[in-house]
């Protein structure tokens, strides 16, 4: 395995799926929004909190949603219409990924609260067939799921201004099948797989919540890189360059939240992602993603005390090149716009039921320079349903 790890080149890093997924949607491998209510409003949340889900993108928000206990699930289905190599090797792949989340928040003192925030998600390709025809190479496909649990604690020092710190501890099972290299020589052979393994991280989060006058909330959060452990077999082989390792990148981003009415909220959320600093994902041979800047906007609307109504956008910059489209073919998440819509019934002032849909906009990337002949279609969608407890 030595000798493999240094004498293969990846044919660009090919079907390294692992990177279809920590996140998905239209932020390379991160979701558009965490949990059902941001689900509803393009994913806006740094300075709107809603549930005890937000550590995942503020902690300090924590400190205005109450006692509550949140519940979510979501599916991501994903349709994948592709080339490989050349426009006559064609591939199709329909995925639809289950993952669940949930919330929990405290209030401990008149300033400080206690939580917890769960976010899972999933994305997956299955072609069905061999890339090429190389002999020992199995059917393409390949699964990353990873799970990301954010114990939080916030302050207030006035009543008006919230902090908040969340440390974060992720979980990610990965597997793949099918993966095809290239040698020195010229050669095209098929990398074993290794099938599921699975990696721990550790990374932390910091947020403000401001609120300078009553119809305006500010936000601001960051968060550091999520340190996975290496999938042991794949840092022999396909995950060689980054020696196993596939690190969630460090963000960071603002927010506002301007409330006209007192049944009406708009809010818009800026977002950096560094993916240019992130172990596995960074590799310039291969995936050589890039750093993106996220723009979120939405609104909500209470149209009674049991109704509430939300929509929103979400848009990105891609966060790969056409070069480059090769080593992302199994990297079905290049989406980088999504229309969102939701609704929340309160059955009565503690239990409610919250329901969202996305809606990514296809996407079509055309390979160039060595990833001529490969390309990449794909359709989005994630559905999200949810129950909150308040107490």
């Amino acid at each position: 395995m030595k000798t493999t790890r240094h004498r293969i080149t990846l044919l660009c890093a090919v079907c390294t799926a692992a990177v279809s997924g920590s996140a998905w949607a239209t932020n390379g491998s991160y979701t558009t929004a965490n949990g059902p209510f941001a689900a509803g409003m393009g994913g806006v949340a740094i300075a709107f909190p809603q549930d005890a889900v937000v550590a995942a993108d503020n902690p300090a928000g924590m400190a205005m949603v109450g006692n509550r206990v949140d519940l979510y699930g979501l599916l991501l289905v994903t349709q994948s219409d592709s080339t490989f190599g050349s426009y006559q090797n064609h591939f199709y792949s329909r995925a639809i990924v289950p993952a669940v989340g949930l919330g929990f928040n405290y209030q401990i003192a008149p300033q400080w609260t206690v939580g917890v925030s769960v976010t899972g998600v999933g994305i997956a390709d299955n072609y069905g067939r061999p890339v090429l025809p190389v002999p020992g190479a199995g059917p393409a496909k390949s699964s990353l799921i990873g799970i990301n649990a954010l114990p939080t604690v916030t302050y207030k020092p006035l009543p008006n201004l919230a902090v908040g710190a969340s440390l974060v501890l992720g979980l990610e099972q990965f597997r793949s099948n099918g993966v095809v290299a290239a040698t020195p020589g010229g050669d095209v052979i098929a990398l074993p797989s290794h099938g599921t393994q699975y990696a721990t991280g550790i990374g932390a989060g910091v947020g403000v919540l401001w609120t300078p006058i009553p119809m305006v909330d500010l936000g601001a959060s960051y968060y550091t890189k999520t340190w996975f452990s290496a999938l042991p077999g794949y840092r022999d082989d396909l995950l060689a360059a980054s020696n196993g390792h596939l690190n969630l990148p460090s963000r960071y981003g603002a927010g506002v939240a301007v409330h006209p009415m007192p049944k009406l909220t708009i809010a818009a959320d800026y977002m950096r992602i560094q993916w240019s600093g992130a172990a596995g994902y960074n590799i310039a041979s291969s995936f050589n993603w890039h750093d993106q800047n996220v723009f979120r906007f939405g609104f909500s609307y209470d149209i009674t005390s049991k109704w509430t109504v939300r929509a929103g956008y979400s848009i990105a910059n891609s966060h790969f090149d056409s070069d480059h489209t090769l080593a992302n073919f199994y990297a079905s998440g290049i989406n980088d716009r999504a229309v969102t819509a939701g609704v929340t019934y309160s059955f009565d002032a503690k239990n409610s039921i919250t329901g969202a849909i996305e809606y990514d906009i296809p996407r079509s990337v055309q390979g160039t320079g060595p990833s001529t002949g490969t390309s990449i279609n794909t359709n989005f969608q994630v559905y999200t349903i949810g129950y909150t407890h308040k107490f």
